[in-house]
């Protein structure tokens, strides 16, 4: 669902037609008991809502009533366009009918807009976008052999190994991967080997900070090395009884990693215009999500497997800022 908002005159009508390639027969405008057959956009929400308040059954909770008579049509039509004149401006009304009303249309937009996919407003025939819907997947890339082995694997670059490969091609036969219009990619080879195997006809974008966690001295070692290891088995025990919280010897620590993977895709947000897949690691996706998803949860909330993911609704401020962002389900 869309919204589009304006004060009165300020060609709302013709601008929806105009960048939505719509015809007067496909914009409704209350007319009706019911959203007529090939409805693609409500004009005058503003009005209809002020008819509303007049039925019975507005009266003890006009807001709820509205929005659920306006949610109902939002689910028979999806796509809809909702096109409503802002009316909370001027001078205050001596009837509290009327501020009620008022009222009302803004707290139901406010709602609307908390909800829409984009809000635009219009003055003078412009249209100037206040919020846009952007999907993101985070998806880690296929196992190595280093992660077959459970060794901590962070800056080697490392290739996939066969049975990651062989996974992946699987999993993508499967349609368990989402189509998407852009691919961005860690440097290392085991996530640019990824998007070759997912998104084939996709040239992947590298960047340079969506690398993994640097491990340091722990890099290339498993759990069992290192409990054996006498110069480094004191060092590893207190890591674990830090709950992974303490920086990795001569590595980075999780708030180093975060704050590096956090700004990488804070500035990737502005140039995100369609559905993009970030092929990276898993410290990386725990990262991104656990700096910018709320309310927060535990860095470690977020791990997956390797070629798994999350795919991500992202709600950006019209400059490209982050407005809000939520899992909308996990991938493969």
């Amino acid at each position: 669902m869309r919204l589009v908002i304006g004060g009165s005159w300020q060609g709302k009508w013709e601008y929806v037609k105009r960048k939505y390639g719509l015809e007067d027969a496909q914009i409704w405008q209350g007319t009706s008991p019911s959203l007529p057959p090939g409805t693609a956009a409500i004009y005058g929400l503003h009005n209809i809502i002020k008819r509303m308040l007049s039925e019975s059954g507005a009266e003890k909770e006009p807001e709820r009533y509205v929005l659920g008579r306006v949610r109902e049509w939002v689910r028979l039509c999806p796509d809809c366009i909702l096109i409503c004149d802002e009316v909370g401006g001027g001078i205050v009304p001596v009837k509290r009918e009327e501020r009620d009303y008022r009222e009302c249309v803004g707290r139901v937009l406010c709602e609307l807009a908390r909800e829409a996919d984009s809000v635009e407003r219009v003055y003078c025939g412009v249209g100037q976008t206040i919020k846009r819907t952007v999907l993101v997947a985070l998806l880690r890339h296929g196992a190595t052999e280093s992660n077959l082995r459970g060794r901590y694997l962070g800056v080697t670059d490392e290739p996939l190994s066969e049975e990651g490969i062989a996974a992946l091609r699987e999993r993508r036969q499967e349609g368990l991967y989402p189509p998407v219009a852009r691919v961005v990619t860690s440097p290392l080879c085991r996530c640019r080997q990824t998007a070759q195997i997912l998104y084939p006809d996709i040239s992947g974008e590298v960047v340079q900070e969506l690398r993994e966690t640097d491990f340091g001295l722990f890099e290339g070692k498993n759990h069992g090395e290192l409990m054996a290891d006498k110069r480094l088995r004191e060092t590893y025990q207190a890591w674990i009884d830090s709950g992974g919280r303490l920086p990795f010897p001569e590595g980075e620590s999780m708030e180093q990693s975060m704050r590096r993977c956090g700004r990488a895709f804070e500035q990737l947000l502005p140039t995100l215009t369609d559905s993009t897949a970030l092929i990276v690691h898993g410290g990386t996706i725990m990262g991104i999500l656990g700096t910018h998803i709320l309310p927060r949860r535990d860095y470690f909330d977020y791990r997956c497997d390797n070629g798994t993911g999350y795919l991500c609704r992202v709600e950006l401020t019209g400059d490209g800022a982050l407005y809000r962002m939520e899992i909308a389900r996990r991938l493969g």
